[in-house]
């Protein structure tokens, strides 16, 4: 029988916000609609004034507040970042990297065997058809799939705002419109009047592209195209890269990498 493949994911960490007023406040600084949060919905952004993202995350429920799961890179600075509104809130922010771990579980679509966490702490969100993420304050598994994981995140427009490319970017040109991670009906948020504006505008001039490449490249890299810086690269997995372009369009875009490597860029799928 098929079984279960776990990976522990050690580039993520975990940001909580406990209290009575934990939802309340998060619904001000998120994009998506806390009160609407699921298994299947449980993706969204922190933007700051101009609608760039801080960070973005999966988030879940528990019974002390909410739970975000974030690049580690990401986890003080947002706490950081949120502690200047959160003073006059019922609620604390609370840096439980050290508590929670991240497992990828890749499962065949008709196998759903439980998954043992000794301590019987466990949230499991679907990421698609056949991949969870499963948070536990148990370590499970090893690292070895980490690579792979990362590289269908890649070929599924998932990117992770990491240190370097934090403050850069509006949550649609990581698509998160397209992958359900904003909710244009909710209220008011910091930064929703420039995301709103590109939404309903139309007025997005950068957006996401996938790429293979042979040698290396990093995040933040900047490709350029007839010599001329054209965009930056935003998540890389083995062989995989996405990178955010300006001016995108429907076709390909030839482009090079800081070392000269030939890449063809392929916009993502919009709607």
């Amino acid at each position: 029988m098929a079984m279960n493949t776990i990976t522990r994911l050690s580039q993520f960490g975990f940001l909580a916000v406990n209290g009575r007023d934990a939802k309340t406040f998060m619904q001000g600084y998120t994009t998506c609609d806390v009160d609407k949060l699921s298994q299947s919905e449980n993706l969204g952004a922190i933007c700051n004034i101009k609608g760039r993202m801080v960070t973005n995350f999966r988030i879940a429920p528990t019974d002390d507040g909410l739970l975000m799961r974030m690049h580690k890179s990401r986890v003080q600075d947002t706490m950081e970042f949120l502690s200047k509104y959160i003073v006059f809130s019922k609620a604390e922010l609370v840096d439980v990297s050290d508590l929670w771990y991240c497992h990828g579980v890749v499962e065949e679509k008709t196998v759903h065997e439980s998954i043992d966490t000794a301590d019987g702490e466990a949230i499991r969100l679907q990421v698609d058809d056949n991949r969870h993420e499963l948070w536990s304050m148990t370590q499970l598994g090893d690292e070895s799939g980490a690579e792979n994981w990362a590289a269908a995140d890649c070929a599924n427009s998932l990117a992770w705002i990491e240190s370097a490319t934090a403050d850069h970017y509006l949550p649609q040109m990581f698509n998160l419109h397209v992958l359900g991670g904003i909710d244009f009906n909710k209220g008011c948020y910091l930064g929703q009047e420039i995301v709103a504006r590109a939404h309903y505008l139309g007025d997005l001039k950068r957006g996401l592209h996938h790429t293979l490449f042979e040698k290396s490249l990093a995040v933040g890299d900047e490709l350029q195209v007839t010599g001329r810086p054209k965009g930056s690269v935003v998540a890389v997995a083995a062989s995989e890269a996405l990178a955010v372009i300006a001016n995108p369009g429907e076709n390909t875009i030839a482009a090079e990498t800081p070392e000269g490597e030939s890449l063809t860029l392929t916009p993502m799928a919009l709607t």
